[in-house]
Order: C-alpha cells, then sequence, then structure tokens
C-alpha cells in the first residue's frame, strides 16, 4: 500500500476538523536508539550522530530508495494507525554532567493523548506525527513523487 493510500485511510478514519482546519495526529513507540541517518549518512555505521527511530520495521542503515520502500517492505509498525509502515526519526538529546563530563539520554516521550484527551495511549518512548492540511487559501496536499 504506497503511503498517500495509507494516510488517506488514516484521515478518513481519524481526521479531526479544528480551527486551524484538518489534521491527522498519532502515536508511535520507539523502535530503538541508533547511530544512524540514512539522509544524511547513508550508509555510514555507524554515524556520527544518533537519532530515536520509530514506524515501519524495515528500516537499515542505508535506506536506498532504488532498494527499499518502507510501506512496501515492511511487516508491521511501532505507530498507532497499523497501516502506517513509514518510518520517522528525531535527533537524541543528552544531558552532559558538569561534574564528571558523562552523558546521560534524555527519556522522549510521544504527547498523544487518546481522543477523549485524558487517557494517554500506550505507547514506550516514540514521538508523536503530525499531518496537517495546508493553510493556505486553494492549495493542495500532494503525495511525494516516486522516485525513478
Amino acid at each position: 500500500m504506497t503511503l498517500l493510500k495509507t494516510l488517506t485511510l488514516a484521515v478518513l478514519a481519524a481526521s479531526h476538523v479544528s480551527a486551524q482546519g484538518e489534521s491527522l495526529r498519532f502515536g508511535c513507540s520507539q523502535l530503538v536508539i541508533e547511530r544512524s541517518d540514512p539522509i544524511v549518512s547513508p550508509g555510514m555505521v555507524p554515524s556520527p550522530h544518533t537519532h530515536q527511530i520509530v514506524g515501519g520495521n524495515s528500516f537499515n542503515f542505508s535506506m536506498d530508495p532504488a532498494d527499499i520502500d518502507p510501506p512496501r517492505d515492511s511487516t508491521c509498525t511501532s505507530c498507532t494507525y497499523s497501516e502506517d509502515f513509514s518510518n520517522y526519526w528525531t535527533a537524541t538529546v543528552y544531558f552532559k554532567s558538569p561534574e564528571n563530563g558523562s552523558y546521560r539520554l534524555v527519556p522522549q516521550m510521544a504527547n498523544f493523548n487518546s481522543f477523549d484527551g485524558k487517557t494517554f495511549l500506550p505507547q514506550k518512548g516514540g514521538l508523536t506525527v503530525y499531518y496537517m492540511q495546508p493553510f493556505s487559501g486553494g492549495a493542495k496536499t500532494t503525495s511525494f513523487k516516486p522516485v525513478s
């Protein structure tokens, strides 16, 4: 299933209308924290920095678009929409101790609540993914073009 079809299904299933327009918001649990950046440092193992990675289980160090397509190649996801096999990653943050210079990972937590606005969904670490409709008049959302 293509990302556009996946997002269309998800939007139909769970979009909400607010004063800001239509949007889609969902939580993803952490797959791994890894020294990997397939965009900035493709194939470099390890990369010079770390990321928290969420989403489809086909994530790898190179992510060459000619070889891998997460929506096609993933069999499961850490996101709350089981149809979304995309990958998302964010930089990790570390605290450096002023006393001894050691580093400690700052935990990342998603801010996604269930639709009642009171109950947190069960997820470990992770992040909240947002897709928003363009706000300028007449602008249309389009899918990414396939890599040739």
